[in-house]
């Protein structure tokens, strides 16, 4: 299994649907943002969107915009047209149970479906600060899987057959694998464990780490996995990762460690060996040093939360 896989069966993302909008120009809707990343696909018409910090990207029909760390934002048809808070909008419920925002002038038509993705705890700590405030994949850009399941979608809302809640919001999970592949073809300049899964040779490294928590992997043995001399690997991994080889090796450890905890009622001692510890003193020092308390404390708690 690949790395980016590796990692998804360890890390909860999930999407969910929570609105459309069908809006005519002159049109501008701001939102506060939310704890959630936000997704918009667009199913028809153009428009730009505003993030603080950002630069103004503009957008067409077939193209899905994500603020993974749920930043507010701007939607408007255009420079200039005025723009109003979501929630001084117009909204009445559609036959697929969506509210839907309307409104505009008499100009073209813009129709958005709008939606989260959630992190899990384990998400928020090893994804979200690989991404960027904004994400914009085009459909050119996506060579047919955007439009594809944009159009299936939104034919399934649009149907109101039985299911098609549940169908919807795994489409968006699926629109947000495709998301992270998307970036990690075109980050170039990104560092991060993400970003550098777009080197092939530091992909191999990363994919046999995820792959094979418990093994004490060596920088020699990761060059020969990626194909490169050590000093070479070293160096690399170090500056698109931002970390050494095995510092991300222990972190990756934790993370695994971290959901083990929180989903399974297993001893400390096997949780332990999945992740390469050969005693359970071991693993709680290195726990401590990482999480900043000990395994079983940290299990107690977030059970209780």
């Amino acid at each position: 299994m690949d790395a980016l896989s590796e990692f998804l069966s360890i890390v909860r993302v999930e999407g969910s649907l929570f609105s459309r909008a069908e809006m005519t120009a002159p049109w501008g809707v701001s939102t506060r943002g939310a704890g959630d990343g936000i997704f918009h696909a667009v199913v028809a018409g153009a428009g730009q969107l505003e993030v603080e910090g950002e630069p103004t990207r503009s957008f067409r029909a077939g193209d899905l915009l994500v603020m993974p760390h749920g930043a507010a934002h701007v939607l408007r048809d255009a420079s200039g047209s005025p723009v109003r808070h979501i929630s001084q909008w117009p909204s009445e419920r559609e036959d697929d149970g969506l509210p839907c925002l309307r409104g505009g002038g008499p100009g073209a038509p813009t129709s958005l479906l709008c939606g989260t993705f959630r992190f899990d705890a384990e998400g928020r700590t090893s994804l979200l600060p690989s991404l960027p405030a904004v994400i914009h994949v085009s459909g050119g850009q996506a060579t047919g899987w955007l439009d594809s399941t944009l159009r299936h979608l939104a034919d399934e809302l649009a149907s109101g057959r039985p299911g098609g809640a549940v169908l919807a919001a795994r489409l968006a999970d699926l629109l947000f694998v495709g998301v992270l592949r998307a970036w990690i073809e075109e980050a170039d300049d990104a560092t991060g464990w993400l970003a550098a899964l777009g080197d092939p040779q530091l992909s191999r490294a990363l994919g046999a780490i995820h792959g094979d928590a418990a093994r004490s992997w060596t920088v020699a043995e990761l060059a020969r996995e990626a194909g490169m001399s050590r000093s070479g690997f070293f160096a690399r991994f170090s500056e698109r990762v931002g970390e050494p080889p095995a510092a991300y090796l222990t972190r990756w450890r934790m993370t695994v460690a971290r959901a083990q905890l929180r989903r399974t009622s297993d001893p400390l001692i096997e949780v332990a060996e999945r992740v390469g510890y050969g005693s359970e003193a071991a693993f709680s020092r290195a726990f401590k040093r990482s999480v900043g308390v000990p395994p079983a404390t940290w299990r107690r708690a977030v059970r209780a939360a």
